[in-house]
């Protein structure tokens, strides 16, 4: 075959330039995004039940809902989360489950169970949920010459349509600002006086605001449609509305109430730089691409800011497809880096520009290839796919220039040009296959890992199989074309190179020279040296055991969040207060671009603002160093707890150590959280800790006695209801105006519910007329329900902790030695979850990869060599690699995280290839009739300059990985950069070593039955 495509250059072209094409056509059609697209299997159930507590909530809603599902197969957890007036159950299944069919599962249960919820609570609202949703950019409009109300108003009916049309685009979402509403405002004391109470109005408005249609009048020609026309046309005619009191006496609503046309109660609000302003989230469909969303946004403002109101201004406040976009750009650039400092690499060994260009065709060719067969697989460019062509370009650059370098071996002989890239290319072929081999063995378990890491593993593995396979291809068919057609006797090459490659050739001979001495001290000594050799591999405990562990390392994203967290029942505009404080001494700092606060996001006591920083390559500071810098600047501002973080892959407030606490009396859990919490922040480890347990706020309680109730023909529902109207308002009427409606407040003014006293002045009709609401029951003020935390059925107290120094890792077994000890109440139990459940999945399906890319390793050795002992020899070299790979960890600082855990397994295809090139020409040379020791020098002597030429060239084509911001990218970096480099030792070490001692025992064994079977040959046989 090779000298098919050796003899026909012009076919061969052809062959790779079809794939070629596709590859480059198939560019247009990958998505760009930070993360694979993984479609989690998460429902949720989120349930209204107006006015109950978070207690009612848990009782009568969540503990129904989750007893009901549990009988759903497949489930892995299940959390709930019981509020005033709200109460959601997230369950999460197995990986493996289908969403949408658990979502009809679970929708079936809990319709079974309807007729068991309160009377007053909401139906459930049954849906798929995916965490992994951000928004993937925020605009913000302001004006000079228009409140808020008018600028929410345009954004609302304006901008957020014109967005959403935008193909990709599933939702926007608007923050802040001031929603239209029309305001009724009510003189409790008029009503009083005029015996009326807000029934009477709200009755008034329903029977007054309607549209009825009349059918239509039949004439010969034509058909008249009748229409009864009740709907308020404006504001003042509401002023003018007719309420009749219940003794028929008729009043303007104007006479005891003001009618405004006005705003909600804010709940929410946006400040960008500390100017108020309307934010517009936009969030992409799952299939849609995030860059071209933006791109499209982007591209469509000047028209947009065109069409403006005179005095509005909209601007981009936040795009993290930049982030995107510079991970993609950055792993590009250092694949390029590495495929340069590669061919400068190959250049100084073999002295041929040729041979440099040849590797500079091949590598790229695999690369844009492998695209191709990403786009037919529906993967797409995202953090995964580009590491994973950071990992397989060592496998691209070995192959290429083994089959160079052997290729020039052959030219030296004499041979013509095609007969040496045919003969160059053979020899080498199986020690090609072998270590090409071993990247699809190990990376073919990484694809098909379990759990949810699996899911984002596929692509990883996958991708580096194609380019793998791309890459085989390339050396049977490409690389020795080019080989045949441009290379030449390397003694008439002229220039600085060729004299640089000499000057290589001689360094290598020295070294060869010098490791004889070594070589034939490992074969006199090959039991003391592997002892010697096996104890300098031993030291790998100590740097193991100081490289700390964590699942998803901190990485400068040029953005940070500071989260503000106030009091339970603190009002949104005391939380702005606080979080424009903060936001105004972050401001202060040079690094920052801009910030931009969602205050009330997850309700009103809460505020996220988020901090836009310039460039990482222009800072001087990191963004850690510049959070450690501001926190101690914010953290003594009164009542608030704030919390920096940033650098983290997914945008969400997870801190970076959870822990659930579990028990059998909740005021026990109480007390253990406080004392945990206590040991947590004497630790020194972290910046703040976050309880779920809140301090109750104060509430008002009223509770009717059900004799009194009855005796003035009432009802519950209809007292709660009165009350609410009265303190919250009733808008169930809308006001019609331009083919948009909006919401008719009706409430008592501001004045009239105040204080605990007012609520003697509360009224409503009963059966003795018009009646003070407290004389039904008793009315007190009492500590509220802070909100609940459930988790698989139990309540928990969820402690969150964010980190400001140490790993997670080393941490969480400090505090777990430290909570043991602590004097906790009997009973209560603590566990690590959030990112430390994801880290220990992560790393029992990597434990489990990484087992079963070691067998198939063998399996495939045994194959290749015939032997099942010899492949023992080369599997040494997997294993002693690992001390190079935690000593670098070590002095660069890195740790055992995803991206490193990734890295060790792909030690395992990259190590071996150096044994295999050294053990399979032995092989060679014992097949030829060379005796074992002169095998092994002839292995380890003519191999020297291939493997450290191709080492060597991987090692550079890795280390700009080492040196990149994102310390995923670093940490895997690291670990190949010293698994390489600790292969180049133990090769040249430990390799030969052992495969002389399996020899002698294979031979000796061998010797033994031979011995047996010639004594049984020559025993006297018995005579019949």
């Amino acid at each position: 075959m090779i000298e098919i495509f050796v003899k026909r250059p012009a076919t061969t072209i052809i062959f790779i330039a079809i794939f070629m094409v596709m590859g480059l056509v198939s560019i247009g059609n990958l998505i760009i995004e930070p993360t694979p697209k993984v479609e989690l299997p998460i429902i949720t159930v989120q349930t209204v039940y107006a006015g109950a507590s978070p207690e009612e909530i848990e009782s009568q809603i969540l503990k129904k809902i989750e007893d009901e599902i549990s009988e759903v197969s497949q489930i892995k957890k299940i959390k709930s989360d019981a509020r005033d007036s709200f109460g959601i159950v997230v369950i999460e299944f197995e990986i493996e489950a289908d969403a949408n069919i658990k979502s009809i599962e679970v929708k079936d249960k809990v319709e079974a169970i309807l007729n068991e919820f309160p009377d007053g609570a909401d139906r459930p609202i049954i849906a798929k949920f995916d965490p992994l949703i951000r928004p993937i950019a925020t605009l913000a409009l302001s004006s000079s010459k228009h409140d808020l109300t008018e600028t929410y108003e345009y954004a609302d009916k304006k901008l957020k349509s014109r967005l959403s049309s935008i193909n990709g685009v599933a939702s926007v979402d608007i923050f802040g600002g001031q929603e239209r509403e029309i305001s009724i405002e009510l003189d409790n004391n008029l009503l009083i006086q005029n015996y009326l109470s807000i029934e009477d109005v709200i009755t008034a408005i329903s029977r007054k605001n309607l549209n009825i249609p009349g059918g239509s009048i039949k004439r010969e020609n034509s058909n008249i449609s009748v229409r009864f026309v009740g709907e308020f046309a404006n504001v003042e005619e509401i002023r003018n509305l007719e309420v009749v009191s219940r003794e028929g006496q008729v009043f303007k609503l104007r006479e005891f109430g003001s009618v405004t046309d006005s705003f909600k109660d804010v709940e929410t609000m946006a400040r960008f730089n500390g100017k108020d302003v309307v934010g517009l989230s936009i969030l992409k469909l799952s299939d849609g691409d995030a860059i071209k969303i933006v791109n499209t946004v982007k591209n469509s403002l000047d028209e947009v800011r065109s069409e403006l109101p005179e005095g509005m201004k909209l601007e981009l406040v936040v795009d993290t497809t930049k982030i995107t976009l510079n991970d993609t750009k950055g792993t590009i650039q250092s694949i390029f880096i590495g495929i340069g400092l590669t061919i400068a690499i190959l250049l100084t060994f073999l002295g041929d520009w040729r041979g440099a260009l040849i590797a500079s065709i091949v590598i790229p060719t695999s690369i844009i290839s492998t695209l191709f067969i990403m786009d037919m697989s529906s993967f797409s460019i995202n953090v995964m796919t580009l590491l994973a062509f950071g990992t397989c370009l060592g496998t691209l650059i070995a192959n290429a220039l083994i089959i160079i370098e052997n290729v020039y071996k052959h030219l030296k002989m004499g041979k013509s040009s095609e007969n040496a890239a045919i003969d160059g290319t053979k020899e080498v072929l199986l020690a090609v296959m072998a270590s090409s081999g071993t990247n699809l063995v190990v990376f073919t378990p990484l694809a098909f890992m379990g759990g949810v890491v699996g899911k984002f593993m596929l692509q990883f593995g996958m991708t580096v199989v194609y380019a793998t396979i791309f890459s085989i291809l390339a050396s049977v068919t490409l690389t020795p074309m080019l080989c045949a057609l441009l290379l030449k006797d390397p003694d008439t090459l002229k220039g600085p190179f060729p004299k640089l490659s000499h000057l290589v050739d001689r360094l290598l001979g020295w070294v060869t020279k010098q490791y004889k001495w070594f070589f034939d001290k490992f074969m006199s000594w090959p039991i003391t040296s592997i002892i010697i050799l096996m104890g300098i591999f031993f030291t790998i405990v100590y740097p193991a055991a100081r490289v700390g562990n964590e699942f998803l390392p901190k990485s400068d994203r040029d953005e940070f969040t500071a989260y503000i967290l106030m009091p339970d029942g603190t009002p949104v505009e005391k939380t702005a207060e606080v979080s424009e404080q903060v936001a105004k001494v972050i401001r202060e700092y040079p690094e920052v671009v801009s910030t931009l606060a969602d205050i009330g996001y997850d309700g009103e006591e809460r505020s996220r603002i988020t901090v836009n920083m310039t460039p990482a390559a222009s800072r001087k500071r990191s963004f850690k160093d510049v959070m450690d810098d501001i926190l101690p600047k914010v953290s003594n501002i009164p009542e608030a707890e704030i919390t920096l973080s940033g650098g983290n892959r997914n945008s969400g407030n997870e801190g970076d150590i959870t822990i659930n606490i579990t028990g059998r009396n909740f005021d026990e859990m109480i007390i253990a959280s406080k004392k945990m919490q206590e040991i947590m922040k004497n630790s020194g480890y972290f910046s703040s800790i976050e309880s779920s347990y809140r301090i109750p706020k104060m509430e008002i309680q009223f509770m009717s006695e059900p004799q009194k109730v009855i005796r003035q023909n009432l009802s519950s529902s209809r007292l709660g209801g009165t009350i609410r109207a009265l303190v919250n308002g009733n808008d169930d009427a809308v006001y019609k105006e331009d083919g948009e409606e909006y919401d008719i407040n009706v409430t008592l003014a501001p004045e009239f519910k105040r204080n605990i006293s007012d609520f003697d002045k509360f009224l409503i009709h009963g059966k003795d007329g018009l009646i003070p609401i407290s004389t039904l029951g008793d009315v007190k003020v009492v500590e509220a329900t802070s909100p609940l935390k459930r988790r698989d059925k139990e309540r928990i107290i969820q402690v969150k902790a964010y980190v400001v120094k140490g790993v997670v890792g080393a941490i969480m077994g400090d505090l777990a030695g430290k909570f043991n000890k602590a004097d906790l109440p009997e009973g209560t139990k603590f566990m690590f979850a959030g990112q430390a459940e994801s880290q220990k999945e992560s790393q029992q399906e990597m434990g489990k990869a990484f087992m079963l890319a070691v067998i198939l390793t063998y399996m495939l050795l045994v194959a290749i060599l015939n032997s099942f002992v010899f492949p023992i020899s080369i599997g040494s070299a997997i294993l002693t690699s690992f001390l190079g790979s935690f000593l670098m960890m070590f002095y660069t600082d890195q740790t055992i995280n995803i991206g490193s855990m990734m890295a060790i397994v792909m030690v395992v295809g990259l190590a071996v290839n150096n044994a295999i090139l050294m053990i399979e020409f032995t092989q060679q040379k014992l097949d030829e009739g060379f005796e074992i020791k002169e095998a092994l020098w002839l292995g380890a002597k003519e191999k020297l300059k291939p493997i450290l030429m191709t080492s060597i060239a991987i090692i550079a084509g890795t280390m700009p990985q080492l040196f990149m911001i994102d310390k995923i990218k670093s940490a895997m970096g690291a670990v190949l950069v010293g698994g390489m480099l600790g292969s180049i030792f133990f090769t040249y070490t430990l390799v030969p070593t052992i495969h002389l001692v399996i020899y002698r025992v294979k031979k000796w064994i061998t010797g033994l039955g031979k011995q047996k079977q010639e004594q049984i040959e020559s025993a006297p046989q018995p005579l019949n």
